[in-house]
């Protein structure tokens, strides 16, 4: 009888009894990496979010000081409007314009 090569005892012991250690052990690996994939795409999908929250809050801002800009302007033109529709108001022109100083 001859003695196995240490090579062939580690192939056969492989085949023969570690399937399901190493089927185990790549399905591990596998999840591991998997967790590392989710968890780099979830921060950069917060940093995104994040992101877009400040750039919301900003138009936000910017859109209240353009009511803001746009109720005082037409609070203007509506007070002109109706100085010249209800007290026939004009403004004076150059000769009857009197300047007030101190």
């Amino acid at each position: 009888m001859s003695n196995p090569s240490l090579i062939k005892q580690i192939i056969h012991d492989f085949i023969t009894v570690g399937k399901v250690p190493s089927i185990l052990f790549i399905l591990i690996l596998f999840s591991a990496l998997s967790i590392v994939y989710v968890t780099e795409q979830t921060r950069t999908t917060i940093a995104n979010n994040d992101q877009l929250l400040m750039e919301q809050e900003r138009l936000e801002v910017e859109w209240r000081n353009q009511l803001l800009e746009e109720y005082a302007l037409s609070e203007h033109s509506r007070v002109e409007s109706m100085a010249r529709k209800s007290q026939n108001m004009r403004r004076p022109d150059s000769k009857r314009e009197i300047i007030v100083s101190r």
